[in-house]
């Protein structure tokens, strides 16, 4: 795993963790890595507060430009942040991730990250293995 990578993730699962921490929620957010190397938040303006768009269009909202600012030059690599349900087995109920979609030219053979986590009874966030499923 190149720099690029792990620096997004590593941002990632920073404010995911805040996001979980602060709302016992994660709605999706972004991550970039500007041409100087930093790495930099992004996430959805919502413009009608009365109106709030699922998930899904906020993902597919920051992918839309993620794959422009990427095409301009303006951003390296960039990694969207979201929650998802997983199931390992067809046998076993489906865990709550953290999944890490990332888009890095210089690693095309990237994974999709996913780290599992739970509230123990005292309600603290606890992160299990990590895993990542080839696409």
């Amino acid at each position: 795993m190149d720099k690029i990578t792990q620096n997004i993730i590593d941002h990632s699962l920073e404010y995911a963790s805040e996001l979980l921490n602060d709302t016992k929620q994660c709605y999706p957010f972004g991550a970039f890595i500007d041409r100087k190397g930093q790495v930099h938040p992004l996430e959805f303006e919502i413009e009608d507060k009365r109106n709030i768009p699922n998930n899904e269009t906020v993902r597919d909202a920051l992918t839309k430009y993620c794959e422009e600012e990427t095409k301009l030059g303006r951003m390296l690599a960039y990694g969207l942040t979201y929650e998802a349900s997983v199931s390992l087995s067809e046998d076993e109920s489906p865990i709550e991730t953290i999944a890490i979609d990332i888009v890095n030219p210089n690693d095309t053979e990237l994974p999709l990250y996913y780290f599992p986590y739970e509230f123990n009874r005292n309600g603290t966030l606890i992160f299990g293995d990590t895993f990542a499923v080839r696409r």
